[in-house]
């Protein structure tokens, strides 16, 4: 089997995604092209140009919402009951004309903070950053916790980060899903009264191996985890839905976590 696949975003400076794929390929002894296809401005016209080239892809930052609005009218189009009720996509499979659409983030992010909790309920969790991944952990987390978003445009369903202080204190699970420390923005920090929090179980950074060392922010007893496992675990369950396989998280973990130790 050969299969072409991608990854669209924007700006793409670095992504492990190629090598996890590469990889996942090799484990199956299956040739994959697997390739970057940086798209800053995305529209109907470069949807179907990059559907007419390839057997599926992931989409990333900033375009998981924009996609369902391209392609959500086009003949052949089969979103998942995640998708229809997010309306926020990362992957994308093309099969005799026909679109299916899937969030494989809903996985990533449940088996990462499932290593932590058995299930998380009656937490306090605040999201920072207000794109497609806080909208799926807010849809993931909200019927048994309280959530709120602090985002830098706030808006009725939002805070400002300036408001963050006012409610440090109460939260348990803190979780950023802003591209701050990732590239291009390693010069950046997370302007937030992080000593504030002094009731916090967990911070999870949906990036990875950012140049901001967050664990040194908060105490010991704090639990810090980067976006490594998510990324990981989504990236499995995109690949099976390309290969039409069953690979497991656990048969393929460490050989990947020791993989991407090398490209650092």
């Amino acid at each position: 089997m050969n299969l072409k696949l991608g990854i669209v975003g924007w700006p793409l400076t670095k992504t492990y995604s190629p090598l996890i794929h590469k990889l996942l390929g090799e484990f199956l002894g299956i040739n994959i092209e697997y390739q970057k296809v940086p798209i800053e401005n995305l529209d109907r016209q470069k949807i179907q140009d990059i559907n007419s080239k390839f057997d599926g892809y992931n989409i990333t930052v900033p375009h998981k919402n924009k996609i369902i609005e391209l392609i959500e009218n086009t003949e052949g189009y089969l979103p998942d009951h995640h998708v229809k009720e997010l309306g926020i996509c990362n992957t994308i499979k093309l099969v005799d004309n026909n679109i299916y659409a899937f969030n494989t983030d809903i996985e990533g992010i449940n088996k990462t903070l499932d290593s932590i909790y058995t299930k998380i309920n009656n937490k306090n969790i605040l999201i920072l950053g207000s794109g497609g991944s806080s909208k799926t952990i807010e849809y993931l987390f909200k019927e048994h916790n309280t959530i709120q978003i602090a985002s830098r445009e706030p808006n009725l369903d939002s805070i400002s980060y300036n408001e963050i202080n006012d409610i440090a204190p109460k939260i348990d699970i803190l979780i950023n899903t802003t591209p701050i420390g990732m590239p291009p923005f390693e010069e950046e920090s997370l302007n937030i009264p992080f000593d504030q929090f002094n009731n916090l179980e967990v911070f999870f950074n949906l990036g990875y191996n950012v140049k901001e060392n967050f664990t040194s922010k908060f105490s010991e007893d704090v639990i810090t985890i980067d976006g490594i496992k998510m990324l990981i675990t989504q990236a499995v369950a995109s690949f099976n839905i390309w290969a039409d396989s069953e690979i497991k998280l656990e048969d393929v973990y460490h050989n990947i976590t020791e993989r991407l130790k090398n490209e650092n």
